[in-house]
């Protein structure tokens, strides 16, 4: 089965200056690769390149092919924003760091659930369905109490599940999910990352999770790769590379995380 997304040269140019310098990375179906570093290495805008999110000032060049399922492939990168539009949702998810920030304060959870399914051509009698199904994959026991709830209403680890499952309603090939635990406490992480997991794995669908938590890549991810300077300097299953650094940054990057042996490193 080819991979879900291969990147190829990707460079970002954030005002005249080089933020990636030319990332190759492949995310294969039914697993989770993370992509980590330092504050400031070019991990979310990476995540923002895919999605076609860059902010205003950014531009990205080099090549994003999407595997869409059913032979058919796309090329991300320069594609009309209308048609990225089309794509955000059935191909691509996208969970942000700051999930209450994703929310509108007004809607009740519902009733995003509701507005996504519409915006994407889902047949009214379906939408309730599809929305308390994607809340439960989510993790949300009682979904249907949670249904009227506003984004206020929810404790951080019930609004990110939520935004979990407003990105996932639509089983899209890829999920991108961007620091979506940093505000977490380990209890509720571990549950947020339990169901990535899950999700990618029962759908051979691939998720692409930005972190600067090596803990997190330990436990959770098939692969990793280690950002450096807007360029990937290490990458390979994640156990070995936190085991073995090769590179003098990821040696460097693990001495900080305090991960020290094997029962510290494991999924």
């Amino acid at each position: 089965m080819s991979d879900v997304l291969t990147l190829s040269g990707l460079t970002i140019d954030v005002a005249g200056r080089r933020v990636v310098d030319g990332l190759d990375l492949a995310l294969a179906p039914g697993e989770i690769t993370a992509l980590a570093g330092r504050s400031g290495s070019g991990k979310s805008l990476t995540a923002r390149a895919v999605a076609g999110l860059l902010p205003d000032g950014a531009a990205a060049s080099g090549e994003a092919r999407l595997d869409c399922g059913h032979g058919q492939a796309v090329e991300l990168l320069g594609l009309p924003r209308h048609r990225l539009r089309r794509l955000r949702g059935p191909a691509l998810g996208y969970a942000f760091q700051e999930s209450r920030a994703a929310l509108n304060p007004t809607v009740t959870v519902g009733g995003h659930l509701l507005e996504t399914l519409k915006a994407h051509g889902i047949p009214r009698a379906h939408r309730r369905e599809r929305g308390t199904a994607a809340l439960r994959q989510a993790g949300l026991a009682g979904s249907e109490r949670l249904w009227a709830a506003y984004p206020s209403e929810l404790s951080g680890g019930q609004a990110q599940r939520v935004a979990l499952a407003l990105a996932c309603v639509l089983d899209p090939r890829l999920l991108i999910a961007d620091e979506v635990t940093s505000a977490l406490d380990p209890v509720t992480q571990a549950g947020v990352l339990d169901i990535l997991r899950a999700w990618a794995r029962a759908g051979r669908r691939a998720v692409l999770l930005i972190t600067h938590d090596l803990a997190v890549t330990g436990r959770w991810a098939d692969r990793l790769a280690v950002l450096d300077g807007g360029r990937i300097v290490e990458s390979g299953p994640s156990v070995e590379v936190l085991l073995r650094p090769r590179h003098p940054f990821t040696a460097d990057l693990v001495r900080a995380s305090g991960l020290s042996s094997d029962s510290e490193v494991h999924r």
